[in-house]
């Protein structure tokens, strides 16, 4: 399953427990083997989260602006409004509409409840990215993912081992989930145990996470970049989804490799360095599948359903470019001096 000197477990996964020991529990996932074409459901659920931090010294302009565009979006692919939930932290007069860790989560649960096969699912995420130090040994860089919650001040971050836990998962052989977030360090935000390089092809995770279902990250940029607002039409928004947006208004069905290349593109075009990133539960021929969000979707061939307990060594694990330390400001301090550079790159550009 993974070549190393240890011999890999296949583990059951839970959110993690500090110091905790892990315990190994091994079994077989659905057949490896390709079977009988998926026919789509019809039934599509979307939850979109969008945080602008109004008021904090992080505050960014265009997060909720990418909600609403990318709602406009699934609405001509066919996702009903009713099953489309929107998060944004402009509507305090709805406390349940509200951002917070906890109706993140919330909303997770009920994205991915009932999902069955030929389905197709859909999460958005424009905001703020982190990173914190990984409890379980499982980061090559030793560092979770996270994405930040409007009151992370009191609830803390959210973190990749999280969302795999409650959204990539519960997915089940033959429903589709694509995923797009528009934040800072997101590169393999939901764990996801293939990612994909231009030149070398699908590369694999050090200690993967198996699942059974399709499901896709397209993610703004790399675990150690940042990634960065921009302004289309007069209007601010997040520069991974207005590429992911116009990108598919010029080309509505392309192969995987022009879509890529498309995203890249877009994004070089305005002076970004930040280079969007392909994740995926599923290896499958890009030059043989056409980007859709509602067909066409891969079955699993994943031997074995759980995350790979395989713990990096400290002394093997990647140097980093650039480290996350928050410093005298906390974390909102961090966010800020990221803020920072990725505004006057898109000052410069736009």
């Amino acid at each position: 399953l993974v070549h190393t000197a240890q011999q890999p477990v296949a583990v059951a996964y839970a959110q993690p427990t500090v110091g905790a020991p892990a315990v190994a529990q091994a079994w077989p996932g659905p057949s490896a083997r390709p079977g009988p074409q998926i026919v789509a459901s019809g039934r599509r659920k979307a939850l979109l989260v969008g945080c602008n931090y109004a008021g904090t010294s992080a505050a960014l302009q265009g997060c909720i602006n990418d909600v609403h565009r990318m709602r406009q979006f699934l609405q001509s692919q066919g996702f009903p409004d009713t099953e489309t939930r929107a998060l944004t932290d402009d509507q305090r007069r709805n406390p349940s509409r509200m951002p917070t860790k906890a109706n993140i989560l919330a909303g997770l649960d009920w994205l991915v409840a009932g999902a069955q096969r030929g389905d197709s699912l859909f999460f958005h995420f424009s905001g703020h990215g982190a990173q914190q130090e990984d409890e379980t040994g499982d980061e090559a860089d030793g560092y979770d993912e996270t994405i930040v919650p409007c009151d992370y001040k009191r609830a803390g971050q959210i973190t990749d081992d999280v969302l795999w836990q409650r959204l990539v998962a519960p997915v089940p052989d033959g429903a589709r989930l694509t995923s797009v977030m528009d934040c800072c360090h997101s590169g393999t935000g939901l764990d996801l145990p293939f990612n994909y390089v231009t030149s070398t092809g699908w590369t694999l995770e050090d200690a993967p996470a198996y699942s059974a279902g399709d499901v896709q990250l397209f993610s703004g940029c790399a675990d150690d970049q940042t990634s960065a607002d921009t302004v289309q039409n007069m209007r601010a928004g997040g520069a991974m989804t207005n590429a992911f947006l116009q990108a598919l208004a010029h080309n509505p069905m392309p192969l995987y490799p022009d879509f890529i290349a498309a995203l890249h593109r877009e994004l070089r075009a305005k002076g970004f360095s930040q280079k969007p990133q392909l994740s995926s539960s599923q290896k499958f021929d890009l030059h043989d599948r056409v980007f859709s969000l509602t067909d066409g979707f891969v079955p699993n061939s994943n031997a074995f359903i759980g995350r790979v307990h395989n713990p990096v060594p400290a002394g093997r694990r990647r140097r980093r470019k650039k480290k996350t330390r928050f410093g005298p400001g906390g974390l909102e301090g961090f966010l800020a001096a990221g803020l920072g550079g990725a505004l006057l790159a898109s000052f410069i550009t736009s």
